[in-house]
């Protein structure tokens, strides 16, 4: 804990975990302009997080490293906001699809039904998950080989190869308020996916159109559940969606 989170958390005298985002957020920017910047420390800065990583983020501030670090806080913050949605987004489809494809393969672990017949590739992942739950578990039991898939692997059962055996009978359903062809909510889907992956990766994602990734997170969530959508808007605030120009003045 730093020092300024430290003395902050005595003058309020309530622990650091109940802070809200919103304070967070004055803390990361009260650290950012209290901090001082030399060319000792700056060196050894870019060093930890490494040139080449650094170096997008010096593209866009003419390679002016002060700035260039500052720019790599504010995306850390951003992406720290978009997981949280993001998060909420991948529970919510894993949770929809698995019920509906339980509920017509009449078995908790459909994915062991041949009339499911999944492709290779997810039969892979089916099994990796397995693996993965036999090593924590004594016992391998289905809600936790559902909880250990992917995001990837969830929007891939609405892939063309799926339209037939999964999308037609059951997966449909999943999307009561979505007025769209499966090809639609896919692309969607996979749009969301990519940008959990950069985050997952600590890739930038400052120069996205963020006002447009926080709309799409928004417009899934309410095809699959209204009352999550509605839930999440109001206890969740609105990640910081300030333009690439003015972030870089920071």
């Amino acid at each position: 804990m730093s020092m300024f989170l430290y003395r902050t958390q005595q003058k309020l005298q309530c622990p650091v975990k109940f802070y809200s985002v919103q304070f967070y957020r004055f803390l990361v920017r009260k650290n950012m302009s209290s901090y001082h910047y030399t060319e000792k420390n700056i060196k050894s800065l870019e060093i930890s997080i490494s040139p080449e990583r650094l170096s997008t983020y010096l593209r866009h501030t003419n390679n002016h490293k002060e700035k260039a670090l500052k720019l790599y806080l504010q995306n850390t913050t951003i992406s720290a906001d978009f997981y949280i949605l993001l998060q909420h987004i991948e529970i919510t489809l894993r949770n929809a699809l698995h019920n509906m494809l339980k509920d017509h393969f009449s078995q908790e672990n459909w994915y062991e039904c041949k009339k499911c017949s999944l492709a290779e590739s997810e039969s892979k992942l089916i099994e990796k998950a397995r693996k993965r739950v036999g090593e924590r578990h004594e016992y391998i039991k289905t809600p936790h080989v559902i909880a250990e898939l992917s995001f990837g692997f969830w929007v891939s059962l609405l892939a063309k190869k799926y339209h037939q055996n999964l999308w037609i009978p059951a997966l449909h359903k999943s999307f009561p308020h979505a007025v769209l062809e499966r090809k639609n909510i896919y692309k969607h889907l996979e749009h969301l996916r990519n940008l959990r992956n950069r985050i997952a990766h600590h890739e930038p994602i400052f120069m996205r159109n963020l006002g447009k990734d926080y709309e799409d997170i928004s417009i899934a969530l309410k095809w699959l559940a209204p009352d999550m959508a509605a839930w999440i808007k109001t206890h969740k605030p609105i990640p910081d969606l300030t333009p690439i120009s003015e972030l870089i003045k920071k």
